[in-house]
């Protein structure tokens, strides 16, 4: 199972919504009001919370800062603040200033590519403020019901609920920055310019609910006066509250302080495994801590809490991580690379070290490279690091050329998707890497950490501490990389051999931008020894000439993924999203009823609705001629069918049916939990796939919801059910898998005889 290309778990995601709307600045309206600006340097924020009414009930007081003594203090000056439409502010007071105006109107929107318009939640109230001191301070008192539709951001696929900002329920709580839950200075999106506060909270103690907040938790302080009471260690862009009825499991790893909030099932079994569980997730993240604080610098907090949620999540906050309790359930496959070590990464990039909300989102980049990619280098597993990196490649070479937008504008308004903002960045990491070599780039990191952390930082902060530790310059490297656009795509032309010269000459294009690119080559010597090169080229074509001791067999570009680069077709894996990204799909379905598993998985591949032309037919009705102009996907025993057997044997498909099993190779799976999903690439639909999902039983297909989660051609699951409550419970585990990699090759030719 894999996260990075299905953009679901970015998961290590902070709310991007919250760090503009909330960024910490006054803006200056013009009018009545002189012009001006102040800022907040401090949020004093006292709640009390009612889940089972939904209620809120709060006091924040604002001291607010002229960044400029020399700016008027006499004339009035406009100040606005955004909150949650819910709550209703009961009165503002003020010290150093008077409030002469109060007036309220909605927000602009503020989405950012790939996320959801959260200032539909938000009113925008403005202040004017007659003779203002240089740090006048602001208290509201306000109240409201905090309520959301939980299950309208849940999606089958996906684990981040993007459609939750502000709730208080019996369920749990989910206070986002973004979400209004507190008045903070508001600032157009259009224009961000970060600003961080200090942040203190107290909170009155829920019956029944553990909180957590983004910031540390004050033990003598709040054990002194009977309430919760946190303040952030760093200067914060916002604050983050959640809770739930929650048990707690703590240890420790060496200052660190580690929790898990987590709750406990009624059914024996879930219980059981929970509690092994937790055990897993608190030593793997004592493993991470003792694996990247030697690289990237020691923890930024004293305490990191684990905290299960009750909508899907995989977010990254101070001090915790949110994580939906489907993944506790999961155990040793939701610890995969690009999990918890990645939220755990974001407490350093992301949450103490900010992104400057002027540029482009870094983090995710560097989070993804960090611990998506490299925690398989620090695990010695080649095969998973290059796996990785293709995987990188192939999300960019999926992308539609509208969708090409450059890496330093990702979560920015106009700016790239996650393909962009996740795959490419970490890949563009690993060129840079190679580049100027491990150990500078490490020391580089460490770097950031001594001198930003609890400051913003943007890709300009992080070349000139690359700068710094290689000696280089990088401005052609991030001016390629991070500012252009477009992605080179390589092909391997010829490869000629000159006797008379013993040499080989080798011939590369790039389109459709000239890149300075160091691109591996490997030359397949005709007893298979290989040789391995690597060319520079910042040309649309190069030839280079390679002398050798005998004429070799082949040359095979790039054959480890070490260069981004968008694929041709014919090098991308095929796997259930080449089916799932063709303009129309023709679902042949087998004989009866259609399973619920099946139209599951109907769904799925489908996409959003209107996004594409889907055609069902019966396995009797389709013809060969449909199956030969569209992207097919196969269901159940529609396989036995005349011409879906044509089809498949014409793609030469690598499993074979017989009945209610199927053979792989020389093994044949016949256990009714058995089932598999196949795809490969459509012989006459271009980028075009085949996908067939077979089971030996209905059983076996139970996890239908889990199949685009996976990037590779085939995949062999088996699958148990069992009665929970009344209703089909059902585990599933991945016993085969493969995947069906061309790489670009050319055979050796012979250059003309003298």
């Amino acid at each position: 199972m894999s996260i990075l290309c299905r953009n679901v778990w970015s998961t290590a995601r902070r709310r991007a919504t919250g760090l503009l709307a909330a960024a910490g600045v006054l803006s200056a309206v013009l009018g009545c009001a002189a012009p001006g600006s102040f800022q907040a340097t401090a949020y004093d924020i006292h709640v009390q919370l009612d889940p089972e009414a939904h209620h809120l009930r709060g006091r924040t007081v604002v001291t607010l800062q002229r960044p400029s003594p020399g700016l008027p203090g006499s004339r009035p000056v406009a100040v606005e603040f955004a909150l949650n439409r819910a709550l209703t502010i009961a009165t503002v007071e003020s010290q150093g200033a008077t409030v002469r105006e109060h007036t309220v109107r909605q927000p602009a929107g503020t989405a950012l590519a790939g996320e959801p318009d959260n200032s539909a939640l938000l009113n925008i109230h403005r202040l004017v403020l007659g003779s203002p001191t240089a740090t006048p301070v602001l208290t509201f008192e306000y109240g409201g019901e905090l309520i959301q539709d939980v299950q309208a951001g849940e999606k089958r696929g996906q684990v981040h609920n993007l459609l939750m900002a502000a709730h208080l329920g019996p369920e749990g709580i989910y206070l986002d920055s973004g979400g209004g839950w507190y008045p903070s200075v508001y600032q157009d999106p259009n224009q961000p310019r970060g600003e961080l506060a200090a942040y203190r909270l107290t909170s009155a103690p829920v019956p029944g609910m553990r909180l957590v907040a983004g910031a540390a938790f004050d033990e003598v302080e709040s054990q002194r006066s009977g309430e919760l009471i946190w303040a952030g260690r760093y200067p914060m862009p916002g604050l983050v509250l959640v809770g739930g009825p929650h048990e707690v499991k703590q240890r420790s790893a060496g200052d660190v302080q580690l929790a898990l909030h987590y709750s406990v099932p009624a059914d024996a079994q879930p219980q059981a495994t929970i509690e092994k569980h937790t055990e897993l997730f608190l030593e793997s993240a004592v493993q991470y801590l003792d694996r990247y604080q030697p690289l990237i610098g020691p923890y930024p907090f004293e305490r990191y809490t684990i905290v299960e949620n009750f909508f899907s999540s995989g977010f990254a906050f101070p001090e915790f991580t949110l994580l939906n309790k489907v993944l506790l359930q999961m155990g040793p496959r939701a610890l995969m690379h690009g999990y918890l070590d990645h939220e755990l990464l974001h407490s350093w990039w992301g949450n103490s070290i900010y992104v400057d909300p002027a540029d482009g989102d870094w983090c995710e980049a560097l989070t993804t490279y960090a611990a998506n990619y490299y925690g398989y280098v620090l695990d010695g597993d080649e095969k998973g690091a290059r796996n990785q990196r293709r995987n990188c490649c192939v999300a960019v070479s999926r992308l539609a050329p509208e969708n090409e937008k450059p890496l330093g504008r990702f979560n920015r308004s106009g700016g790239p998707g996650r393909e962009i903002g996740y795959s490419k960045g970490a890949l563009v990491f690993h060129m840079l890497a190679n580049r100027i070599g491990q150990d500078r780039f490490w020391s580089a990191l460490r770097r950031l950490t001594e001198e930003n952390t609890g400051r913003f930082a943007n890709w300009q902060t992080l070349q000139r501490l690359f700068e710094g530790e290689s000696g280089q310059s990088l401005e052609g490297f991030f001016q390629q990389w991070v500012r252009q656009a477009a992605t080179p795509c390589l092909r391997l032309e010829a490869a000629v051999w000159e006797d008379a010269g013993q040499a080989l000459d080798v011939t590369i294009t790039q389109s459709p931008t000239a890149f300075a690119l160091a691109v591996p080559l490997r030359v397949v010597r005709e007893d298979g020894d290989i040789i391995d090169e690597v060319i520079e080229m910042s040309a649309p074509t190069v030839t280079v000439r390679l002398p050798l001791d005998q004429r070799p067999h082949a040359v095979v570009l790039d054959p480890d993924y070490h260069v981004l680069r968008k694929l041709l077709p014919s090098e991308i894996i095929p796997s259930g999203a080449t089916t799932r990204a063709g303009r129309t799909l023709l679902v042949v379905t087998p004989d009866g009823p259609l399973s619920e598993f099946y139209t599951r998985a109907i769904e799925d591949f489908s996409g959003e609705a209107g996004s594409k032309e889907v055609v069902l037919r019966s396995h009797e009705a389709v013809t060969s001629d449909e199956l030969r102009r569209h992207s097919v996907l196969v269901l159940g025993n529609a396989v036995h069918g005349p011409a879906v057997r044509a089809l498949l044997a014409g793609a030469d498909f690598p499993v074979h049916f017989a009945g209610e099993a199927f053979k792989v190779g020389d093994v044949t799976y016949e256990d009714p939990k058995q089932s598999v999903l196949c795809t490969v690439h459509h012989p006459d639909v271009p980028g075009g796939g085949i996908t067939v999902y077979f089971g030996n039983s209905e059983g076996a297909l139970g996890r239908s919801d889990l199949l685009l989660f996976y990037r590779d051609s085939l995949v062999i699951f088996e699958t148990a059910g069992r009665e929970v409550e009344g209703r089909m419970r059902y585990d599933s585990h991945v016993i085969g898998r493969q995947d069906f990699e061309r790489l670009q090759t050319v055979a050796v030719t012979d250059g003309p005889h003298p």
